[in-house]
């Protein structure tokens, strides 16, 4: 049997690294696409030029874009450890199920390297728009399948 509260502390700090990482990649990105356009401007002329320029400019408006998605699903997960146990899932639960693992927090999918297995799923998922208000012994019928909830923690 899984040591669940200790498991859902490893999700918490999954999705913590795992946005710590994708902002730092993506700030990377954008740090790289401004030094391009820095040494691209002062090398090219003419509509080769143009056109180059137009390409960075749309990777970086892509990059910053993307950054502001990474921000605010940090500020998804550092409201995720005040969520408190209500009997129901919530943002923030571990539902444990008979088809395995869910941690209600961002769309990640599959946390890699956690044992037992468990998905760390968006409340607008699929399984999370079924999972989100129910109780323990609840069932929710998703894929043709019958899924019960073991335990909520």
């Amino acid at each position: 049997m899984a040591d669940y509260s200790s498991l859902k502390q490893e999700l918490f700090d999954y999705c913590v690294n795992y946005i710590e990482s994708q902002i730092e990649h993506v700030q990377n990105a954008i740090n790289s696409a401004q030094e391009s356009a820095k040494n691209e401007s002062k090398s090219s002329a003419g509509d080769k030029h143009e056109t180059g320029k137009s390409l960075m400019q749309l990777e970086q408006e892509n990059n910053a874009q993307h950054l502001a998605n990474m921000l605010d699903q940090k500020r998804v997960v550092s409201i995720l450890s005040s969520y408190r146990l209500s009997g129901k899932v919530t943002l923030g639960s571990l539902v444990v199920t008979d088809n395995g693992a869910y941690y209600i927090a961002l769309g990640i999918g599959l946390a890699k390297g956690v044992t037992p297995v468990c998905y760390i799923i968006s409340p607008t998922a699929p399984i999370g728009k079924l999972l989100i208000g129910k109780s323990t012994d609840d069932l929710v019928a998703f894929n043709g399948k019958q899924i019960q909830i073991k335990e909520i923690i």
